[in-house]
């Protein structure tokens, strides 16, 4: 009986301290509550409690064993630092002549400049892509492309949805006051006003639906994944991609997403895209729903009409057991074939829509031991 009585409290007292870690600690986020719920319960993508994908999409395939996720490739992590160019962005905001520059910041990070207007993407830009700091999912770099205290004012950030190497806390904690909206898709809201965001600073919307400023327009499209930051509220928010559509241009971003059959109909009803931003990293059979191999992103950037393509979700975090130089050496040599343009700009470096872009510098390969 006492040894039954010791074995009881081995299992409950871990079990009940992290029950108590994940319900108390800010990063885990907040769940939707029972009204949103019966709100979300209108719409066509959620039902029994949870959004739902276009198609059918495993969260996990039988191509790929426990084992293997186990296993790693070499050339996993850079072989130093990798340091970004540094940007001016006093120069990057000022500069607001009838055009769009936009920055990659690693990751699925950007900061955009439309005609004067400051938007941020998935801005994650805290050291750890988890809610505590593992060693093993840590940022290749100590620093960024620029300092955000030199941000004084963003006029939007937008966010794909609540995965943590994409809307992360310390980032909001840090930018929260400089963001005039938060424009997200369904459920992503209680994060934000549990880590202080002003309600009114955030709209949230479902796919189809759009948010327009001006002359540009903010619109929320399908994406083929999955959301939850804890085990026990999984697809509790919803996860999109997005067009930004302006008379200086157009650009969609993918957020996370498996291939799908919502890419053609995007290109159709949104497209030509200038430049597509498109999950190509982090990816293994068993996600092959929920994530891109590189060659399936060069056929959504078609399938959107896109002029460009710049693959995204690499470049700051090993997610995957892949190389981390994997997703650049494929869309290099397999988007010339599948005559797909493409850019593969440094960490930092500023491109405009419209001009010659020089991206041919395989950047990369400085950082990798096959190189």
């Amino acid at each position: 009986m006492k040894i039954l009585k010791i074995m009881s409290y081995i299992i409950t007292v871990p079990f009940t301290l992290i029950l108590l870690f994940v319900n108390l600690s800010p990063q885990f986020g907040s769940n939707p509550k029972k009204l949103e719920k019966e709100y979300y319960s209108a719409y066509s993508n959620y039902d029994e409690g949870e959004f739902k994908n276009k198609e059918a999409t495993a969260l996990f395939t039988d191509e790929m064993s426990f084992w293997d996720f186990f296993k790693t490739e070499i050339n996993r992590v850079p072989i130093k630092e990798l340091i970004p160019l540094d940007l001016d962005i006093n120069s990057f905001i000022s500069n607001n002549s009838n055009e769009i520059k936009l920055v990659w910041l690693g990751h699925s990070a950007f900061i955009i400049n439309i005609n004067g207007v400051i938007v941020l993407l998935d801005p994650m830009l805290g050291n750890h892509a988890a809610p505590v700091p593992l060693p093993s999912l840590k940022r290749y770099s100590s620093q960024l492309a620029f300092d955000i205290d030199e941000l004084e004012k963003i006029d939007f950030v937008i966010y794909s949805h609540d995965h943590y190497d994409h809307l992360d806390y310390p980032t909001i904690k840090k930018i929260k006051d400089k963001v005039g909206l938060f424009i997200v898709p369904l459920g992503i809201g209680n994060h934000l006003e549990g880590w202080g965001v002003n309600k009114n600073s955030i709209k949230e919307l479902n796919w189809d639906e759009s948010y327009k400023h001006n002359e540009i327009d903010f619109v929320c499209l399908p994406a083929r994944h999955f959301s939850g930051r804890g085990p026990l509220n999984r697809n509790s928010t919803l996860w999109s991609s997005w067009a930004i559509k302006s008379p200086f241009g157009k650009i969609y971003f993918s957020g996370d997403s498996g291939y799908g059959s919502h890419f053609e109909e995007i290109g159709l009803n949104h497209g030509p895209f200038d430049i597509s931003l498109i999950d190509c990293g982090q990816y293994n059979k068993a996600w092959k729903f929920s994530h891109m191999f590189p060659e399936q992103s060069i056929k959504a950037a078609k399938d959107l009409k896109s002029e460009y393509l710049i693959p995204i979700h690499w470049g700051a975090f090993t997610l995957a057991s892949h190389s981390w130089v994997e997703p650049p050496e494929i869309v290099s040599r397999e988007a010339v074939k599948l005559q797909q343009k493409y850019l593969l700009p440094e960490i930092g470096q500023v491109l405009k829509l419209g001009s010659n872009h020089n991206t041919t510098k395989k950047w990369w390969r400085e950082f990798s031991q096959a190189n």
